[in-house]
């Protein structure tokens, strides 16, 4: 199971919520799948049982994969991707497969918002995987990546990888089929919880008993940094929904309604300041 989305959408709630679940271990997000599957002619033939040992190796050595989220035994994970089928698929999904098993799970996934954007990548390792792509207004997310400050002009850098989240996600939604491709509102989340989780959870074909720990998730989270996420441990309120209309100036809000004005208009996104002049 792969979850991507524009960030700030409410993913790391999602995934916080489906690694609750008692059937699918969905570890706090990784970044080493899409470098990896980028440098794959530097890794060579996959058949070969020490090429998979020196990917594995390159996997721990950089300490922007976060491989320490899926296990601490690194000889362990060296070992048993060496040991995985001859796929680089096989190979990178090795350390989820670990986590799973420590946690006592059937399935595993991976959530990282870019993943929208790299689902060539992911689809030509995982053929077989189900995607869910979070969708939130633009106005919301927009101000939530200006407010983290990830971008120098928050504004036009987060309305614009906005629209390109969108634009990937419309090609992916026609070349997959109905039970690979899933879409998730964060308003239709937050609005109603329990029916959204169980369409997830139909989706993914988990049991449906397992509803009822996704819906405490905010007991059990693995999460510890309150700057980035500072309401993971509480439920899911509706509350700061409209919490843009205060963060954003009226012609911040304008830029961002004429700019994204159809896909918006798809989303029932109503506008209030469109026309406004910047």
């Amino acid at each position: 199971v792969f979850m991507g989305g524009c960030p700030r959408s409410g993913t790391t709630l999602i995934r916080t919520m489906l690694n609750s679940h008692p059937d699918l271990a969905m570890p706090h997000e990784t970044r080493f799948l899409i470098d990896a599957y980028r440098r794959r002619r530097k890794w060579g033939d996959m058949s070969d049982a020490e090429r998979r040992r020196e990917l594995a190796r390159w996997i721990v050595r950089q300490p922007k994969t976060r491989v320490q989220r899926l296990t601490k035994d690194f000889d362990a994970f060296v070992e048993r991707s060496a040991a995985a089928p001859p796929t680089i698929g096989a190979v990178l999904g090795t350390g989820f497969a670990m986590y799973a098993e420590r946690h006592g799970k059937r399935r595993w996934g991976d959530k990282r918002p870019s993943y929208i954007l790299d689902l060539d990548a992911v689809m030509a390792m995982f053929p077989n995987a189900q995607f869910i792509n979070v969708v939130r207004d633009p106005r919301a997310a927009v101000a939530s990546i200006r407010k983290i400050g990830w971008f120098a002009d928050g504004l036009s850098a987060g309305t614009a990888l906005w629209l390109r989240s969108q634009r990937s996600a419309d090609r992916w939604r026609r070349k997959l089929a109905p039970d690979q491709f899933l879409e998730i509102r964060y308003e239709q989340l937050v609005e109603d919880i329990e029916g959204t989780l169980s369409r997830l959870v139909e989706f993914l074909g988990l049991n449906p008993g397992g509803l009822e720990s996704m819906l405490s998730y905010h007991e059990t989270i693995d999460i510890k940094s309150r700057q980035i996420h500072p309401l993971l441990d509480k439920p899911v309120t509706a509350a700061a929904v409209r919490s843009w209309e205060t963060s954003l100036k009226r012609p911040e809000i304008g830029l961002i309604e004429t700019t994204l004005a159809d896909r918006m208009a798809r989303y029932g996104y109503e506008p209030v300041a469109a026309g406004v002049p910047i």
